[in-house]
């Protein structure tokens, strides 16, 4: 796996969990395989839908309707998940002086003229919902992990 950027950067946003950056990662880039629903799925795509994951260890296939491949790289501490032609979403997880920084990324996978229109037609919502998403998974992560969680300033 690499770091390298999967595409042009569409918002990021920060949150810390007040918990051993270890016991964060376990959470986040756990990706279970087989039917899954609810607290099961992978975080990186949400709890509220029904997935079938395959494959494994670092490249994994998910049904959720559309298919969507997570690719997950323990060492850098990240997992994302990327689908149809043009979005990703990845999941960092660093070490900060209070417990764990987790970064959600957003990118744009598209390129030539339909990669320059994804921030003004399918992408337009991603900074909100991306805000909405990392909420979310520190309510999630709170309490799977009995801690506090906070948003960051961007």
């Amino acid at each position: 796996m690499s770091e390298k950027s999967p595409g042009a950067l569409l918002s990021e946003h920060l949150g810390l969990v007040e918990a051993p950056v270890d016991r964060v990662r376990t959470v986040v880039l756990n990706v279970p395989t087989g039917e899954l629903s609810g607290p099961d799925v992978p975080v990186v795509l949400g709890s509220a839908r029904t997935v079938t994951v395959s494959g494994g260890p670092a490249t994994f296939t998910a049904d959720a309707g559309t298919p969507i491949v997570i690719d997950v790289d323990r060492e850098a501490g990240w997992v994302q998940a990327h689908g149809e032609w043009w979005w990703c979403v990845r999941l960092q997880v660093e070490p900060h002086p209070d417990g764990a920084l987790v970064r959600r990324s957003a990118y744009n996978r598209a390129t030539g003229a339909a990669g320059r229109l994804v921030p003004y037609t399918v992408g337009r919502g991603h900074r909100r919902q991306g805000h909405a998403a990392l909420l979310g998974l520190l309510d999630d992560l709170g309490s799977r992990l009995g801690c506090d969680t906070r948003l960051l300033p961007e």
